[in-house]
């Protein structure tokens, strides 16, 4: 049975971190951008709703954002119109972030297959 950091814990599977499924909340936000702009929290929120992310801490999305800006993939402005508080920073996606996001769309289907494979035969054991 597999120990050690990323392993087994106490017989009731693998350690749940996000540390490993961070790569996979930068296509998602992506995915939530191309369909309109979107702030942080607004971003977090959908994440849960849409995808059933949850648990994953808020400083996780807000990396994940700066990743992506510093990527050239999405650009900030500010909701300075917002009749709910202070400003906020709003992110849209950028053409280099489009062709970023169905790159992944083709890493994450060759990945589906593989993950397909494996449940099909592990099934059959």
């Amino acid at each position: 049975m597999p120990r050690g950091r990323g392993g087994w814990r106490h017989g009731h599977g693998p350690k749940r971190r996000w540390g490993r499924r961070m790569r996979i909340v930068e296509p998602m936000l992506l995915l939530l951008l191309a369909q309109e702009p979107a702030h942080g929290y607004k971003l977090a929120e959908s994440l849960s709703d849409d995808f059933g992310v949850a648990g994953l801490p808020p400083q996780t999305v807000y990396r994940a954002l700066q990743n992506m800006e510093d990527q050239g993939w999405i650009v900030p402005d500010w909701d300075m119109e917002s009749a709910q508080g202070p400003p906020r920073k709003v992110f849209e996606i950028t053409d280099e972030g489009r062709e970023a996001l169905t790159r992944w769309s083709v890493e994450i289907e060759e990945l589906r297959n593989m993950l397909d494979a494996f449940l099909a035969a592990h099934r059959d054991l």
